[in-house]
């Protein structure tokens, strides 16, 4: 399963959708990081909405969306600690 995950991970729509979004809210503006999250979870439902409507591979994508959520934590909390608050 963890093989499945890293692989739709690496796939170049969920991979820019997992690294960017983060990256950009946290340089204009780190109080509203987390609406990332969000932004991701909607856009991926959007683009594999076909998917989600097939009751046999919702499951699958629920599980690879909440992974991919997960990611975007870690990649959160981690910009968190290496770059420091700027003193105002």
């Amino acid at each position: 399963m963890l093989a499945l995950c890293t692989q739709y991970l690496l796939l170049p729509i969920p991979l820019v959708l997992t690294i960017l979004p983060p990256i950009v809210l946290f340089l204009i503006n780190r109080k509203y990081v987390w609406f990332s999250l969000l932004l991701t979870a909607i856009a991926e439902v959007i683009i594999n909405w076909t998917e989600f409507c097939y009751y046999e591979s919702r499951g699958l994508l629920i599980i690879f969306t909440a992974v991919q959520i997960a990611v975007m934590a870690i990649i959160i909390l981690v910009l968190g600690l290496v770059i420091p608050k700027k003193k105002q």
